[in-house]
């Protein structure tokens, strides 16, 4: 991407690029965790580490026989003459030891993972007290982002190369905040800042000084209007005294790969298109920006005597709406606003008050982008998750795990509408999901006269999975949600493959405790909705499965719940 490498100096800060799309870190931190707080040699850790992304599905292995996929499938170890064939057998540019390394300095750089050592003897490494909370997935994986990115430092005790002493996210906001403000006053719509001057003026930084950015990009769009000029843009990095990069990765991959990893934090939008991309605040999170403009006002630069001070630096960074319940309030009633919602505190909880915004806020945005995209498009996507249809996908950039959720209400949205649409993953204002449901509510609701649902949705693909992280989890999750609606429910796990004992415990249940509850395949979803034009119709075919569970044997059901589903 450049020529400024490894060395020493003042550069335009970067995040490892080789995670360049963070939605992923969380399959990579999980990848990781057979490898923690112990001392593991390289051969163990580099081939077990990528062999386990393959499992998990972040890496396919496309050159391999049918034994090797049979076995990932269902999660029977290969031996190492296998695993070390099929990476011979598919190659990438790096070495094992290049492309684990790399990866896991991309999570380091972020703040969820600690080098103890490293050698060519052995490696030592552990999570971060951050790192381990974005793999519980027990609080807001915007809030963890956004301590991360805030406490974020360019040179740092893990970074101690690059010698820039600025704090480029917190820049970041107040170089958009300083330039949107003069931009308005000189008579124009502010639309934050384009990506060449993110990347120029402001991941340039030495210091905190995002006045100065600010001025520098008001100076350069009198001279240059808003186009990229290669000159200009050179001759202001060099008088910087800026190592030197290539132009094209200067005002563009540098300026995206840093972007995808701020938007984690949900406080920060792209929007435009070409060479007029801008970035700018999410309005939906404007209140939550506003409340970081003022509490860190004084920012400045921090020094750190050891890796262990920066990252429980970067774990106890306050944010404003965890730290103050006034402020946490204040944003609730400032987003209610936005859909016409007047929150009563005396008789709504701030975490019902909280759920209630996102759900509006989710239900619009889904509603928006399932208009945009047709039926058969989003069930062909579908059955690229399910494996029947071997083609690339359109939101390929997304984790499969959470592509299925994503895809599984647009659908929903686009045959029965988003009204009754309760989608729980985490959402970008531009229309992509940014994370996973938080733990402790169900990935997808939809109520409806006609019916109601509670849909979990899983890429797992052997049956110890499924077993492991999904079936308690779906009895609690319409438990809870019936106590609290008082709503009858119909249940779905719908995974890519469902396996025998798995058909068995929702049998029992479907039996004993006369739960609507039923197990199946991404393709005879597909199936079931695309013939359904009406909720009702869904309904009497979800029933229909119901009883086919109920009256046919096991193996039976299996086969024919697993079945690859085809359009007419």
């Amino acid at each position: 991407m450049g020529t400024s490498g490894n060395r020493k100096g003042y550069k335009i800060f970067s995040i490892n690029t080789t995670i360049r799309n963070p939605k992923r870190n969380v399959e990579f931190l999980k990848a990781f965790l057979p490898y923690t707080n112990r001392k593991v040699s390289p051969k163990e850790m580099e081939v077990g580490y990528l062999y386990a992304l393959v499992k998990n599905g972040t890496y396919n292995f496309l050159n391999v026989s049918q034994v090797i996929k049979d076995k990932i499938r269902d999660d029977i170890p290969l031996n190492d003459a296998e695993v070390k064939q099929a990476f011979i057998d598919n190659p990438q540019a790096t070495t094992f030891r290049g492309r684990a390394l790399t990866q896991l300095r991309a999570l380091r750089d972020q703040g969820f993972l600690i080098f103890k050592s490293e050698s060519r003897a052995f490696y030592e490494m552990e999570l971060s007290k951050l790192g381990e909370e974005l793999i519980k997935n027990e609080m807001s994986s915007a809030d963890i982002y956004s301590k991360s990115i805030i406490g974020m430092h360019a040179n740092s005790p893990v970074r101690p190369k690059l010698y820039n002493q600025s704090r480029p996210f917190l820049n970041t906001l107040f170089v958009i905040d300083g330039v949107n403000k003069k931009w308005q006053a000189l008579g124009n719509e502010p639309k934050g800042i384009l990506t060449h001057e993110f990347a120029t003026f402001v991941l340039s930084m030495k210091d905190c000084d995002y006045q100065t950015a600010v001025n520098n990009i008001i100076e350069y769009r009198k001279a240059y209007k808003l186009v990229p000029n290669e000159k200009a843009i050179m001759d202001f990095l060099n008088a910087q005294d800026i190592l030197p990069l290539k132009y094209e990765s200067i005002i563009k991959d540098y300026a995206d790969d840093v972007f995808r990893k701020f938007e984690m934090t949900g406080l920060l939008i792209a929007h435009g298109s070409f060479k007029h991309i801008y970035y700018n605040f999410s309005s939906f999170n404007q209140s939550k920006v506003d409340t970081i403009l003022e509490k860190y006002k004084g920012y400045k630069f921090e020094t750190f005597n050891n890796q262990y001070d920066y990252y429980n630096y970067l774990h106890n960074i306050e944010l404003p709406w965890l730290v103050d319940i006034d402020t946490r309030k204040n944003i609730i009633v400032s987003k209610a606003k936005l859909f016409g919602i007047n929150i009563d505190f005396k008789t709504t909880t701030i975490e019902q008050a909280e759920n209630i915004i996102e759900d509006k806020f989710n239900k619009s945005i889904i509603g928006k982008v399932a208009e945009n995209l047709e039926e058969k498009i989003l069930l062909a996507e579908l059955l690229i998750l399910s494996g029947t249809i071997t083609a690339s996908s359109q939101f390929g950039e997304i984790p499969e795990a959470l592509r299925l959720e994503y895809l599984t209400a647009l659908i929903i949205a686009k045959k029965f509408g988003s009204n009754g649409l309760i989608a729980n993953m985490i959402m970008s204002e531009d229309g992509t999901p940014l994370s996973y449901a938080p733990a402790g509510r169900p990935d997808i609701v939809f109520e409806h006269k006609d019916g109601s649902y509670i849909f979990e949705l899983t890429m797992a693909k052997n049956a110890k999975q499924q077993e492991n992280s999904e079936t308690t989890s779906i009895v609690r999750h319409m438990t809870e949600l019936k106590t609290s609606t008082g709503i009858e429910y119909r249940m779905a796990l719908i995974a890519p493959l469902i396996h025998y004992d798995i058909a068995t415990f929702f049998q029992f249940r479907c039996a004993t405790s006369k739960e609507k509850i039923v197990p199946i395949s991404i393709d005879r979803f597909v199936g079931e909705i695309y013939n359904a034009n009406t909720v009702s119709q869904y309904t009497l075919s979800f029933d229909s499965i119901i009883s086919m569970l109920l009256t046919i044997e096991t193996k039976q059901y299996i086969d024919e719940i697993n079945k690859h589903y085809k359009f007419a």
